[in-house]
């Protein structure tokens, strides 16, 4: 099937399940669980492309399941926007950038502010005056390092760690900036040729998975306490600080 064998096909789809079950509890993690599974069975461009339209599909459906709503928008767009404008202006300026020095400086920092959240939590949330020039410092950030690295996420999910939302609110947040991050994503990944006609029937196919794992996740939120929901997406946080290290010296 899709010329990959039974065997294969079906760690293909556990990986991107396990993701979606992630991205379902805590609004992140298809990716950085996925890719970490798949790098040990599949060739890395193999592996992005097999990934990139599930990243669009979950986040679509995280964005409007979530109930995407006008306060959400009203808070978050600078930031959004400012995120894009930065993505696509790296994207097209910084070429064959080593990154290895980025991903271990970033995963240090994540690493370090998701361990001393999870000792010792912020009391209070930003200040409005403060959000109104952190959001965009932080969409920026963002934009700039997923326009040379493709991982935008730390740096905006470091800020919406301080703004202290309810778990409700993280969800449609991050579903709608992540969501108009992915598109530009999938579109440089079929002008590089990553995503192409060999490998969009893969991907398209890692959809369902994807999609379902992300519902059993959704299940699982329901569940979870606001306390623990913000631990566990601290522990998801570190982990991906962690993993931007090993990166950097592997």
């Amino acid at each position: 099937m899709l010329g990959y064998e039974p065997a294969l096909l079906a760690i293909i789809t556990g990986a991107v399940f396990i993701g979606g079950i992630v991205k379902g509890i805590v609004g992140i993690g298809l990716p950085i669980v996925s890719i970490a599974i798949l790098l040990n069975f599949l060739p890395p461009t193999v592996v992005l492309a097999t990934v990139v339209i599930p990243i669009v599909a979950t986040n679509f459906w995280q964005t409007f399941r979530s109930g995407l709503d006008l306060e959400t928008f009203r808070r978050f767009w600078v930031m959004t926007l400012t995120f894009i404008t930065f993505l696509v202006v790296t994207a097209h300026f910084v070429v064959g950038l080593d990154t290895r020095l980025l991903f271990g400086l970033l995963g240090a920092c994540v690493a370090t502010f998701a361990l001393s959240n999870l000792v010792k939590p912020r009391a209070t949330p930003l200040e409005p005056a403060t959000e109104k020039w952190a959001g965009p410092v932080a969409g920026a950030l963002g934009g700039m390092l997923g326009g040379i690295s493709t991982i935008w996420g730390p740096p905006m999910m470091m800020y919406l760690v301080l703004l202290k939302l309810p778990k409700d609110v993280w969800i449609r947040g991050v579903g709608l900036i992540w969501f108009v991050g992915s598109i530009p994503l999938a579109l440089s990944y079929w002008a590089n040729g990553i995503l192409n006609a060999e490998t969009a029937p893969l991907s398209l196919y890692a959809c369902l998975p994807g999609l379902a794992g992300i519902v059993v996740g959704e299940r699982i939120r329901r569940h979870v306490n606001q306390e623990t929901f913000s631990r566990v997406m601290l522990v998801v946080l570190f982990l991906i600080g962690i993993n931007l290290v090993r990166r950097a010296v592997s």
